[in-house]
């Protein structure tokens, strides 16, 4: 019988509570004395492989990837970036030579076939049916299932609705590519770095436990995913984390000219703000596209005391790029985005710097977009080392509880200078 029993259908908080704190605790005993082994949902380690050394928003360049052909299905093609393809085959090799040798059984279902079943999925197509869903949710459920669709007969009118509906809803709902490449709705397979060769359904620990922890390959396995620079997710250990950079992927690096963090994030990767205008845009105008073509005029009628004298009608007109790009001035794409991501971060920005940031907006006239974009996304990136969850605010938490100081919230976090230049100390990114 199985000794961990926790599962996504459990249907009790408190056994379930009871059996993540069991598999937790006792599946890798001195979870912090095994290197190879990780927590993906702690802290930082959340965003692994999404964010940078200081915690800016990733997302792969697909031009640097490698295929892997799965031997099981020829018509699937899993990618990951050419180093992690790379380190893959080696620990591929080491298991498959293991076999042969005798040193691990040749029946085992996973370790011994030992074939991806899960590799990169495109952060970009993930986010473009999430935003699909979002839309259809705020035209039909928002607005005309609350009877505000009324409201909203110009392109301007569906912009100001959708930010108030963002503002209403209690739980963080993402809606530029960055708050969701960053948020529980992308996942690590979207950084170019993971692979599983398990296939399990996630956070049912029985099948873990006979199907992994309990395999006699299992140990073996551990090792040489050490040996060939891989982590083990601690609650998924068939997922392969490329560990980055650590001297054991190193070798693997080099062989694609990576030869630190900089030279990685700087040529296998790119920044998701720098895309964020243009979604920005594009996602509004298909929102408000959406209604136009469902609802293409409304009946407005006028009431007098209680009596209905006159009605009138009122197109909703689609709206293309160029519209939008021509007759409304950037000033306005720049403070709705800053608006937007001030909300997605849940007013973790200082208000009086939150001020500064919009009146900086207003009354500088950027030529390009690039340099404003640039200047929003610092000044919320300057806040994260100090957010709740983080490792650096765990930290100071506990110096703050030994030392009596003042609370970690009550520090200023001030603008950037546009002079250039990132956040200095705080988190690596887990890396």
């Amino acid at each position: 019988m199985a000794y961990f029993k926790g599962k996504n259908t459990t249907q009790s908080s408190i056994n379930n509570f009871f059996y993540r704190g069991l598999y937790r605790n006792e599946a890798f005993p001195s979870i912090f004395y095994q290197p190879g082994i990780r927590d993906f949902s702690y802290a930082e380690y959340v965003l692994y492989g999404r964010v940078d050394t200081i915690l800016n928003t990733v997302y792969p360049d697909e031009s640097k990837m490698k295929p892997i052909i799965s031997e099981e299905n020829t018509e699937t093609t899993h990618r990951a970036f050419g180093f992690v393809v790379d380190a893959f085959q080696s620990v591929k090799n080491a298991m498959e030579s293991a076999k042969v040798n005798s040193i691990i059984p040749s029946d085992d279902p996973i370790f011994s076939r030992f074939n991806i079943k899960k590799s990169y999925q495109s952060p970009i197509n993930l986010y473009n049916e999430y935003i699909d869903n979002l839309m259809n949710r705020f035209v039909f459920d928002h607005l005309v299932g609350k009877d505000l669709k009324k409201e909203v007969i110009k392109f301007e009118h569906f912009v100001n609705h959708f930010i108030s509906f963002l503002k209403s809803t209690l739980n963080h709902i993402p809606f530029t590519f960055t708050s969701f490449q960053r948020s529980t709705t992308s996942n690590i397979f979207t950084s170019g770095v993971a692979l599983d060769i398990g296939g399990l359904e996630f956070g049912v620990d029985a099948d873990i436990e006979e199907m992994v922890l309990n395999s006699p390959c299992f140990p073996y396995y551990t090792k040489v995913c050490l040996a060939n620079g891989f982590l083990i997710s601690q609650l998924s250990p068939t997922l392969m984390v490329a560990d980055i950079l650590s001297p054991a992927l190193l070798p693997f690096a080099e062989q694609n000219n990576v030869f630190n963090t900089i030279d990685l994030f700087a040529t296998q990767y790119n920044y998701a703000y720098r895309v964020d205008y243009d979604f920005l845009q594009n996602k509004l105008i298909d929102g408000y596209n959406l209604l136009a073509a469902t609802f293409p005029f409304e009946k407005i009628s006028n009431y007098k005391c209680s009596r209905k004298i006159s009605s009138t009608i009122k197109d909703r007109t689609p709206v293309t790029p160029f519209d939008v790009q021509h007759n409304i001035p950037m000033s306005y794409w720049l403070l709705t985005y800053a608006k937007i991501r001030n909300i997605e971060e849940q007013y973790n920005l200082d208000k009086d710097i939150m001020k500064m940031l919009l009146n900086k907006l207003k009354t500088t006239k950027y030529l390009d977009k690039t340099k404003a974009m640039w200047y929003i996304n610092t000044t919320f990136q300057r806040t994260y080392k100090t957010k709740y969850g983080g490792i650096n605010y765990i930290i100071h938490k506990d110096q703050q509880k030994q030392k009596n100081e003042p609370s970690i919230e009550a520090v200023k976090i001030m603008p950037p200078s546009e002079s250039g230049g990132g956040s200095s100390g705080g988190s690596s990114g887990g890396y």
